[in-house]
């Protein structure tokens, strides 16, 4: 039916070994985020002043979750601005971990 030479065959062998490892990969990127960001790493250019930014702009940025991103926004109108990034632990659902992560997206003036 199809006579493939042996270098044919062995091409072929070696493409589908390769088209399985990059859908395996793909699909264990979309179960484990922590995978995906091996291959698509998240490039943080600037810092983000955190008394001059929005709801809007804050959920856009998708490193909190809206509850977290709305309780820094109300935290901010009741208290004021920030004096410095410590004052995000005083902030409902922040926690220490979560914190050390923070204060390398944001900066306070």
């Amino acid at each position: 039916m199809l006579n493939f030479t042996s270098e044919e065959k062995k091409a072929i062998l070696f493409l589908l070994v390769v088209a399985f490892c990059g859908i395996a990969l793909n699909n264990l990127a979309k179960l484990n985020c922590r995978v995906k960001k091996l291959f698509s790493p998240e490039v943080c250019l600037a810092k983000i002043e955190l008394n001059k930014i929005s709801l809007e702009e804050l959920l856009k940025t998708r490193c909190l979750p809206e509850k977290t991103s709305r309780h820094i926004i109300e935290y901010r109108l009741e208290h004021g601005d920030f004096t410095s990034l410590e004052g995000l632990k005083k902030v409902k659902g922040i926690s220490e971990k979560r914190y050390e992560k923070l204060k390398e997206l944001f900066f306070v003036e």
